[in-house]
C-alpha cells in the first residue's frame, strides 16, 4: 500500500500532465490547428450558406443553383498562395468575377469566428 506522500506526489504529477495537455491543446488551437469540431462547424456553415453558389463538399445534398457555379471549395483550397486569412477577407467582402459569374456575391455578414471556421474547413480540403 502506498504511503500518503507517494499518493500525493502521483496525483500532483498526473494533474501537471493533464494541465500541460490542456495548455498545449489550447495553444495549438490558437496557433491555427483546427480540431474536428471546428472543421465540422465550418462545413455546416458552408453547406447552409455557401452551397447555393459553390460545391462545398463532395457529397452535398443539392447542386448549386447557379447555371455557372462559383469555384468549388476544393478548387479554392488548391489555389496557389491561398491562406486562411485571404479566405476570411474574401468571405467578408462583396465580390464577383463578371467573366465567370454574372452576379455579385453578397457580403455574407459572417462573424469573424464563422469566417474563420469556413476558411479552415476550405483549407482542410487541400490535396496534400
Amino acid at each position: 500500500m502506498a504511503d500518503h506522500a507517494t499518493t500525493n506526489a502521483a496525483v500532483l504529477v498526473l494533474a501537471t500532465i493533464a494541465v500541460s495537455g490542456l495548455v498545449l491543446g489550447a495553444r495549438a488551437q490558437s496557433q491555427g490547428t483546427p480540431d474536428s469540431a471546428e472543421l465540422a462547424r465550418g462545413e455546416h456553415i458552408a453547406r447552409f450558406v455557401c452551397a447555393t453558389c459553390h460545391v462545398v463538399a463532395a457529397h452535398q445534398e443539392f447542386a448549386p443553383l447557379l447555371s455557372k457555379p462559383a469555384a468549388s471549395f476544393l478548387e479554392i483550397a488548391n489555389r496557389p498562395g491561398v491562406t486562411a486569412e485571404s479566405i476570411e477577407r474574401f468571405i467578408g467582402t462583396t465580390h464577383w468575377d463578371p467573366d465567370k459569374v454574372e452576379m455579385t456575391m453578397p457580403a455574407l455578414m459572417a462573424s469573424p469566428d464563422q469566417a474563420q471556421a469556413v476558411a479552415r474547413y476550405i483549407l482542410s480540403l487541400k490535396k496534400r
